[in-house]
């Protein structure tokens, strides 16, 4: 799973990749492997020695010893590039989703269209905050299923593009 994590204004790329001996995570290119396990009120995540709580409420995460705001987009749960043969990385259906419930502003993506990655397809109001949802990765817009004005669900799929 691949998305964009910010954390305090801070924004990162994240990829986490489940294994039997725990997860990988690859935070902006640097790697740590580590473990997780659900708790009743949250999950707890061990990079080192030492276990750490993690709550979400809301925007906000909640640690042993800290509070920080988080925004999370660009959600992809396709496996990396690397594990895919070179044929499928040609072009291969990207589902675009909401990261979280709201309310679509403006829709700037078209079907046929090309994107860069990094390109707004769409801006989606939440929590009284506009979010940009950007094209992860360059490739032709195939379909927009929202417009203006639509009110969406997390994890709902937006648009949908043929990676390259």
């Amino acid at each position: 799973m691949r998305f964009r994590l910010v954390v305090d204004g801070d924004p990162r790329r994240i990829e986490v990749e489940r294994g039997p001996e725990g997860i990988l995570i690859r935070v902006d290119g640097a790697e740590y492997r580590g473990k997780v396990r659900r708790v009743h009120d949250g999950i707890e995540v061990r990079l080192g020695p030492k276990w750490r709580r993690v709550r979400l409420v809301g925007r906000t995460a909640l640690t042993d010893d800290a509070t920080h705001e988080i925004a999370i987009s660009e959600i992809e749960d396709e496996p990396s590039d690397r594990a895919l043969p070179t044929r499928s990385r040609s072009a291969r259906p990207l589902p675009i989703r909401a990261p979280m419930p709201g309310r679509v502003v403006r829709v700037e993506a078209r079907p046929g269209v090309q994107v860069k990655r990094g390109d707004t397809l769409l801006v989606l109001e939440a929590m009284k905050m506009q979010n940009e949802i950007a094209a992860p990765q360059d490739g032709i817009v195939k379909e927009v299923r929202v417009v203006d004005g639509d009110s969406v669900i997390a994890d709902q799929i937006l648009a949908v593009l043929e990676a390259h």
